[in-house]
């Protein structure tokens, strides 16, 4: 999956994720609903200023436009970016908790028939 493809995946996911419409979007960082539109199907790129008020509207570090998570299929990009949205709102003593559940689970003999 090319890069463009991926922030692409990215900013659906987390606009979603954070329950907003393309227009919510687009009104957070003063840009149109067709611009948003088309910078989740890849037809845009975003420039700097775009990404930065993008990470700035959606709560999120810049460089997770970039991260490789979920290459192998955009399911699995998509529920990264669920879970790494999900992690960004627990405090420090949950989300040890919760990363303790995760590798409870990853280290199951079942999960990795899966």
């Amino acid at each position: 999956m090319d890069v463009r493809t991926r922030v692409a995946m990215r900013i659906k996911a987390l606009r979603k994720q954070r329950g907003l419409s393309q227009e919510a979007l687009a009104e957070l960082i003063d840009r149109s609903p067709d611009a948003i539109s088309n910078l989740e199907r890849g037809i845009s790129t975003p420039g700097y200023d775009t990404l930065d008020l993008l990470a700035q509207g959606l709560g999120v570090p810049l460089s997770d436009f970039f991260t490789d998570e979920g290459a192998e299929s955009p399911y699995r990009a998509k529920t990264l970016a669920r879970l790494n949205g999900a992690a960004r709102q627990l405090d420090d003593s949950t989300l040890a908790k919760a990363a303790a559940i995760l590798e409870i689970l990853a280290a199951a003999p079942e999960a990795k028939a899966i």
